[in-house]
């Protein structure tokens, strides 16, 4: 062949490997370009949790069935980063709960869910400025509830904070499995991008040491040996893309559920895009007041031992 259509044929080839040949994003230095620029991104969020709140019931087949209370939330928030992490959010859920009625008939000896009640509908929740602010379910004005860190809306129902940098690099540590996706193009974005695939597990008493949002929301240090299971999800440019959480309690090994077994299982994902474009959060018109006592699924970690 001659050697100008040799050149030619490797200039034309070179595009289409280029994606095969760059360099495998690094998550921590992805996440510090954000830091650095004070970037800001939506968020989308989905989970749910499982109580220990069982009754049997009778068929209309005249069978006998156990039927259990739980509970399944998703919603859409923001995030506005600093140098060291989020310095402000917003979080807007909605809440639902399965067989309510067991859960009623419990909340007459259960503060935690008696207040967890309260939080049916939608909860709308701002961290910004040093202060919190909530609008509770069929709440018409916003109360101010005390002073929070910029990530408090964000991270009490998310329990792992990966915009943290200490966060992040400890759960890099523990990582147990690692994948990696073809090139493909988001649905939402239209932007060609290739998805790295972290997990592994940490105990909530690590994390408790690690994480400034989540001792903020945990409210707690009395973890026991409780353990999640992680996945976090990067993109080509190290960029945040997805994290998520899963608890499992079991009894062999003997793991007992959150709060006193009262939440059996869980887990909960939080979606990040739109990481290019500005971000602004800002503290709605609020009056001071009483927050509620129940807003996210961390405080049962600080529940009340149960009366049994």
């Amino acid at each position: 062949m001659h050697p100008l259509i040799v050149a030619l044929a490797l200039v034309t080839a070179a595009p289409t490997s280029a994606h095969a040949r760059a360099a495998e994003p690094d998550p921590v230095a992805g996440l510090q370009s954000l830091l650095a620029r004070g970037a800001g991104a939506t968020t989308e969020f989905y989970g749910s949790a499982s109580t220990d709140l069982t009754r049997q019931v009778q068929l209309s087949n005249g069978r006998r069935t156990f039927i259990g209370s739980g509970m399944e939330l998703h919603g859409t928030g923001k995030v506005k980063l600093g140098r060291t992490g989020v310095i402000a959010s917003e979080h807007t859920r909605q809440l639902r709960i399965g067989n309510k009625q067991l859960m009623v008939d419990e909340a007459a000896k259960d503060p935690y869910f008696a207040g967890l009640l309260r939080t049916v509908g939608t909860l709308r929740t701002v961290s910004v400025g040093g202060w919190q602010y909530q609008l509770a379910p069929r709440a018409k004005s916003w109360t101010r509830t005390g002073r929070a860190s910029g990530a408090a809306a964000a991270y009490g129902d998310q329990f792992v904070n990966v915009l943290e940098p200490a966060t992040l690099r400890t759960l890099l540590s523990t990582k147990s499995r690692k994948s990696v996706a073809p090139w493909t193009k988001d649905r939402t974005t239209g932007r060609r991008q290739r998805i790295y695939t972290l997990t592994g597990t940490i105990t909530l008493k690590e994390l408790y040491r690690v994480s400034p949002s989540f001792r903020e929301a945990a409210g707690t240090s009395a973890l026991g040996t409780s353990v999640v299971t992680w996945t976090y999800m990067y993109d080509d440019r190290g960029w945040p893309y997805r994290v998520g959480w899963r608890f499992y309690a079991h009894p062999r090994p003997e793991v007992p559920g959150l709060g006193d077994d009262r939440i059996l299982r869980a887990h909960l994902a939080t979606q990040y895009r739109n990481w290019e474009k500005p971000m602004t959060i800002t503290a709605p018109r609020a009056t001071p007041g009483r927050g509620l006592e129940v807003d996210d699924l961390s405080d049962v970690l600080s529940a009340p031992k149960r009366r049994r």
